[in-house]
């Protein structure tokens, strides 16, 4: 199996077209040949030192990432940073390197759908039905649930990502909206969309102040929440590619420790 047949199968299920105008040229192949015979894959959520190692460790030929490796331009390259390090590896061991960030958030079947499903939410809709880069959040519907009961919920479907929430604990959730990464620039949207409680990463506290003056919850949830994606996608590349070994990193850790 050669990249660039893993690139058109991945080009029709979450189209670089559909990556926000900060991501343009920053997703698909970042490192690596098209022409390359790819026998062994591994998907993380970045391109960490440790993925890398795990990644040549392992004898991949492709490492497949959520948040692109390099996101803002080079100009220089010194061998002994940490950047440095990680290139000189990708280069020496050969490694294609393809990430999928914004397009693969907004695109059906992608990662806000799986965390959507993840949480169980049910009537699961895109904020429009034609799916575009700014098309984000997911909204959908769960049994009526204190704000206080829901959070515990929430933070048992997502494997402890849960950090902290905003709201009236009495609150009633019925209609969730749900973006992974960033998303609290959408809370004007939820708010339209008729949403009870928005979840999603790295809140402000400007942020924060609004929802709760607007009567919206708020749950933030750790922005490494969005590595629940890598099963699912494993699973989507197995039944496409059987002949490929695909693999999910296991040295991939959130950077953030809870202090109880």
């Amino acid at each position: 199996m050669k990249q660039f047949e893993i690139t058109s199968f991945l080009e029709s299920k979450f189209p670089s077209t559909l990556a926000s105008q900060f991501d343009i040229g920053k997703v698909g192949l970042q490192f690596g040949s098209k022409d390359k015979q790819i026998h062994k894959m591994i998907i993380a959520l970045d391109a960490t030192k440790d993925v890398i190692d795990e990644a040549i460790e392992k004898k991949c030929d492709l490492l497949i990432t959520h948040h692109p490796f390099l996101f803002f331009p080079l100009l220089s390259v010194d061998y002994d940073s940490a950047l440095g390090k990680k290139l000189l590896k990708i280069f020496h061991a050969k490694l294609n390197i393809y990430s999928m960030h914004t397009n693969f958030d907004t695109a059906f079947g992608g990662m806000n759908d799986i965390l959507a499903s993840i949480l169980n939410l049910t009537n699961i809709k895109a904020e429009k039905e034609e799916i575009d880069s700014n098309c984000f959040i997911r909204i959908g519907e769960v049994p009526q649930v204190k704000l206080q009961d829901y959070v515990s919920m929430v933070n048992t479907n997502l494997q402890d990502f849960v950090m902290r929430y905003v709201g009236c604990d009495e609150k009633i959730i019925t209609k969730v909206g749900i973006i992974g990464g960033a998303g609290a620039n959408e809370l004007n949207n939820a708010i339209k969309l008729g949403c009870d409680c928005l979840i999603t990463g790295e809140v402000k506290h400007n942020q924060a102040l609004e929802a709760l003056e607007r009567g919206i919850a708020l749950i933030e949830v750790s922005h490494s929440v969005e590595s629940l994606f890598k099963e699912y996608l494993q699973e989507m590349l197995k039944k496409a590619f059987p002949t490929c070994e695909v693999l999910v990193s296991q040295k991939e850790k959130d950077p953030f420790k809870p202090f109880r």
